[in-house]
């Protein structure tokens, strides 16, 4: 409806004005038609004669008050009618009458005000162009009303568009902004453990929609942050091993060399010793001092085996093991020796857990190990406990990746001493890392321990609380029984 009243405004103006340069015309036409007259049945009129005609045509015309002073130019340039009003003066060489003069069209021009409409034509006698006539018409009132009407049109379009946006903010507010802020206001205040709802006035609208993409939106966040976080601990999981491989590999290398280059001088040494024995049988000073050279070279030879045991292990023969009753012979065969007079053994066996490959010897020395750490780690006494279970593998995995077993046996070594710090837990299975005073441990055990378990396709853990105690854990695969 604005855009209609604004086109029919403007097209009324222009209906205006081309009648308004009708009028212009039909002056110029009359003036025309008087040098006809003139020249009819004669030859070319007198220029004098001509000038007199017009002049007496523009006096005939100037009470009107449709037209402004008219102004006729000869075609050297001087002044035939006009140029009596200062406002309307008009200078020999004038551009506009000049340029009428020279390609004998007529012209129309609106002066700056919108005041005065000037129709410049030229005037004929003869056949040629004689002088230009410029015929000023006045549309001071025309544009004072078209300007009303404007004004008018735009009052009603400011009135409109007031209207459209006091109605259209108020819908705005009301159906989109309001729960909008509610909206965000629910999801300012969302915590990860609770579920995103949001109500609005219609269940149905955009809104409402919005609402319902947004909870689903954050429950997959929710899963896939789960299912993130979870790949992650896979990740640095894989990472660790891969390290721990590295170095393992590293340090493997290392001790084969030193096994080979330390154990032949050792060989050697010992020789010399049982040679010097012979010799110094009635000396018992040098008696006892052969053999405490001995004892420690035995010590030597004993951690030079223990290199080689870690470097190149012995593969051995892997047989289905019954897992409680290897568990139940290391523990009686260790709480009877005379180092764990102090501390207390208990077993606690999950019955029909099941058989697991591996080497039942191999296997009988890890849980050694284990228990002789564990006893090591209670210098006050206290008590050992070795449990037993099946257990089925985590996470959506049913079945093992080892021998298709349906899940695993756990074998869990606990202590009561005084743990192992935070800190420290990621280095207990580093070779050589130990934390026993020197002479009373090489720290190869655990990472002798390591390998043995990776090489019956499990793994082995350590939990452990400071002060409190530790342990570890050995999960074997549970081979499946035909």
């Amino acid at each position: 409806m604005i855009s209609t009243s604004f086109v029919v405004t403007r097209i009324r103006e222009r209906d205006l004005l081309q009648h308004k340069v009708a009028d212009g015309k039909a002056v110029v036409k009359k003036m025309q038609l008087a040098i006809e007259e003139l020249s009819r049945g004669q030859g070319p009129p007198p220029l004098e004669l001509v000038r007199e005609r017009l002049r007496n045509g523009a006096t005939w015309m100037a009470p009107s008050r449709l037209f402004g002073q008219i102004i006729v130019m000869g075609r050297d340039g001087t002044l035939w009618v006009g140029n009596q009003d200062p406002d309307r003066s008009v200078k020999p060489g004038d551009p506009e009458i000049a340029s009428v003069l020279r390609t004998g069209k007529e012209t129309t021009r609106i002066s700056r005000n919108r005041g005065i409409l000037t129709v410049t034509a030229p005037l004929f006698a003869g056949g040629r162009c004689i002088a230009a006539i410029q015929v000023p018409v006045r549309i001071d009132r025309v544009a004072h009303g078209l300007r009303r009407s404007q004004q008018l049109v735009w009052f009603y379009i400011g009135l409109n568009v007031f209207v459209l946006l006091v109605f259209g903010t108020f819908l705005l507010s009301r159906m989109v902004i309001r729960p909008i802020k509610r909206l965000v206001k629910t999801a300012d205040h969302f915590e990860d453990t609770q579920r995103f709802s949001h109500e609005t006035e219609a269940n149905h609208n955009e809104i409402a929609h919005l609402a319902i993409s947004l909870n689903r939106m954050l429950k997959r966040l929710a899963e896939n942050k789960e299912q993130m976080e979870a790949q992650i601990r896979s990740l640095k999981q894989a990472n660790e091993e891969i390290l721990r491989s590295e170095k393992l590999s590293s340090v493997g290398r290392l001790a084969a060399g030193m096994a080979h280059e330390v154990g032949n001088p050792i060989g050697a040494i010992l020789g010399y010793a049982n040679l010097l024995r012979t010799h110094v049988e009635k000396n018992q000073e040098a008696r006892d001092f052969l053999a405490r050279i001995e004892k420690e070279i035995a010590r030597i030879d004993t951690i030079v085996r223990e290199l080689l045991d870690f470097s190149r292990p012995s593969p051995g023969s892997s047989v289905p093991v019954d897992v409680n009753a290897l568990v139940s012979e290391s523990a009686s065969f260790f709480s009877h020796q005379k180092l764990t007079r102090s501390v207390e053994f208990e077993t606690r066996l999950e019955e029909n857990i099941g058989m697991v490959w591996a080497n039942p010897d191999q296997l009988k020395q890890v849980l050694i190990n284990l228990m002789l750490n564990a006893n090591d780690a209670m210098e006050k006494g206290g008590r050992i406990t070795i449990a037993a279970s099946q257990t089925p593998w985590p996470g959506a995995r049913e079945r093992s990746p080892d021998k298709g077993s349906a899940g695993f046996v756990e074998i869990a070594v606990s202590d009561t001493g005084k743990g192992i710090p935070k800190s420290k837990l990621n280095d207990v299975f580093d070779p050589f890392y130990t934390t026993k005073p020197p002479g009373k441990g090489t720290g190869l055990g655990l990472a002798i321990s390591l390998r043995i378990v990776e090489s019956f396709g499990g793994a082995i853990s350590v939990e452990s609380v400071e002060g409190k105690g530790s342990t570890f854990k050995i999960r074997l695969p549970l081979e499946r029984r035909v």
